[in-house]
């Protein structure tokens, strides 16, 4: 890195939307967060932004402001626009002129809506990662072309926050395992005492024990843990109750 790229002012927001596990944030503040950065790109009016799912669907969107908002919510809703069809082809789509026939022929209601507003051209910009793509950044323009160093400085800021997204769900898909891990083995250990105390309660083996338990929680449709626990930690009223003294 170069000593003029490092005081470069996007710097700082590549790293803040890079490590966003880091400070625990959620998909929705990023996506704020890209949003705000990219409307202060040179020839930017309005900035908006979109996080997908593996299907296509679109799950949060945020805005720079009215217009972004406005411009964004319209592509949901309609099914059309240029921000779908970048995160369908995984591809930036560049300076589109809204106002040119092929684009009002390409995507219609979108194309009208955004002249009314006053935008001349768009660029929408992929959020990737690896070979995914997560989302899309839209880049609303009122005056002419963005230069190639504005779009590539958008797709950076774009890249940084899809870094960013996929790490906060790899992370979260971490804790679910874990947390998944832990439960069973909980009920691991639950059905383990149950099977010792209930041997020990009825004179037989470990085998006939379990056997016991797994007979009595199907025949109630009971989950065999809240049958394993009641055994543990109600020996009186639970399940193959002991006797009283």
């Amino acid at each position: 890195m170069t000593p003029s790229f490092r005081g470069h002012p996007t710097v700082p927001m590549l790293l803040h939307l890079a490590d966003v596990p880091v400070r625990e944030e959620n998909s929705e503040t990023v996506l704020q967060r890209l949003a705000d950065a990219a409307a202060r790109l040179p020839g930017v009016e309005s900035a908006g932004c979109i996080l997908t799912a593996a299907d296509g669907a679109v799950v949060h969107s945020a805005a720079s402001d009215g217009m972004g908002k406005r411009l964004t919510a319209i592509q949901v809703e309609l099914g059309e626009g240029p921000a779908l069809d970048s995160c369908r082809i995984a591809k930036p789509l560049a300076n589109v002129p809204v106002g040119h026939p092929h684009t009002r022929t390409r995507w219609p209601r979108f194309a009208a809506q955004a002249v009314g507003v006053g935008v001349t051209a768009v660029t929408v910009l992929p959020l990737r990662y690896g070979d995914s793509t997560l989302g899309a950044l839209n880049l609303y323009h009122g005056r002419g072309a963005q230069p190639p160093v504005d779009v590539d400085t958008g797709q950076l800021l774009a890249d940084a926050a899809a870094i960013g997204l996929a790490h906060r769900a790899m992370l979260d898909e971490l804790r679910s395992r874990e947390r998944e891990l832990s439960a069973a083995l909980n009920s691991r250990v639950i059905i383990e005492q149950a099977k010792g105390l209930l041997a020990e309660r009825l004179n037989c083996t470990v085998d006939d024990a379990f056997d016991l338990l797994r007979h009595h929680a199907r025949s109630r449709q009971a989950k065999l843990t809240d049958v394993a626990r009641a055994v543990v930690h109600d020996p009186t009223e639970g399940p193959f109750p002991a006797p009283r003294l």
